[in-house]
């Protein structure tokens, strides 16, 4: 009787091998990143953070409602597409006669508006990034809508302001895991 059970312990052996390597291999076509993580500097600041794809670059004026009146700055962005989620990061170099608490208000007040949110819609979190100034505070803010779902971050360093922000529908996978490594590779010395 044992005899008869080796040549079957030795063909599930080899059944398992093979189902095993398949596996591997299948597994590791399946797992393979969507999203590819990359290092960007920020040319004009002493900044960098991680992005999961290649960033484009523009430049353009922006008005801000601060003070009771509009204010004109200059948006300097990069931003990409991956995984159904847009990935960006903006600076604003301070206007004359705007403190940077003033800019992020604003700036958080024009990042609602084309959600139709308003500020008491959004989720204020703790963030803690090195190397900002302590005066305003660093902020984070989430907000899900019925569409959408965003997360951002606001900092200020000299006297620039900056925004990184990843936006996505509501049913996009991941997106709060995704977010939390985006957020989380700002880097500043």
């Amino acid at each position: 009787m044992l005899q008869g059970r080796a040549p079957d312990n030795a063909i599930m052996k080899n059944a398992w091998s093979i189902w095993g390597g398949c596996s591997l291999l299948l597994l590791s076509v399946a797992c393979t990143p969507a999203l590819n993580w990359r290092e960007v500097r920020l040319e004009s600041a002493d900044a960098s953070l991680l992005m999961p794809c290649k960033p484009d670059q523009a430049s353009r004026p922006i008005a801000l409602q601060a003070k009771g009146a509009g204010v004109s700055a200059n948006l300097q962005l990069l931003g990409c597409e991956a995984s159904e989620m847009q990935f960006t990061i903006g600076q604003i170099n301070l206007p004359p006669d705007l403190t940077a608490t003033d800019a992020i208000r604003a700036w958080q007040q024009a990042s609602l508006a084309p959600l139709n949110a308003a500020p008491s819609d959004a989720k204020d979190d703790a963030f803690e990034l090195k190397g900002a100034l302590s005066a305003p505070q660093p902020v984070r803010r989430s907000l899900k809508t019925a569409t959408h779902q965003v997360q951002w971050v606001w900092w200020a360093r000299g006297h620039t302001v900056f925004q990184v922000a990843v936006y996505g529908d509501t049913k996009t996978k991941a997106f709060d895991d995704t977010a939390e490594l985006y957020l989380s590779g700002i880097k500043l010395p």
